[in-house]
């Protein structure tokens, strides 16, 4: 096979794509196009499809609506996530009050910090995971803040009432 129908092959093949093609293979391949009368049909037939292409007007700001089922399922999961989390803090207070009452205050801390250590902190682990496979960073950082303040200074409030 020689030069000349290496080229007009190559021609081609890319002549659908000449618009992508770097400076140098674009003009090696117009400067056949020049001398083939094949190649140059072509070239001319796809011309005439991009400019019979209806042409979109970006201008406008097109807002797209979420999915609304997708948008309530994701407010679904928040709300679950923030109620397992209050669901098992009122749990441990619950449970601290009922066996220990306001009478023995340093046992029902030391329950209170046991629970809190015990129930809360790995499941918020598993929460924090949870949420970070299915929000985007701003729903992971709002919980991991507010589960590191539940986790070291809870028991602070709470002896503070006390």
């Amino acid at each position: 096979m020689d030069a000349y129908k290496k080229i007009h092959l190559l021609s081609q093949e890319l002549i659908p794509v000449i618009n992508d093609l770097d400076d140098e293979p674009r003009q090696i391949i117009l400067e056949h196009i020049t001398d083939c009368r094949d190649c140059r049909k072509l070239y001319d037939s796809t011309l005439n499809f991009d400019d019979s292409m209806p042409k979109q007007d970006y201008t406008e700001d097109v807002e797209l609506k979420p999915l609304k089922k997708l948008v309530q399922f994701n407010n679904g999961l928040k709300l679950l996530l923030i109620t397992v989390r209050a669901l098992i803090l009122f749990y441990i207070f619950y449970s601290s009050f009922k066996f220990y009452g306001v009478e023995s205050a340093t046992l029902m801390l030391e329950y209170f910090r046991s629970g809190i250590f015990l129930f809360y902190t790995p499941a918020v682990i598993f929460l924090l995971v949870f949420t970070s496979v299915f929000f985007n960073k701003k729903w992971v950082w709002i919980p991991l803040v507010f589960d590191f303040v539940i986790i070291l200074l809870l028991d602070n409030i709470v002896q503070l009432f006390l």
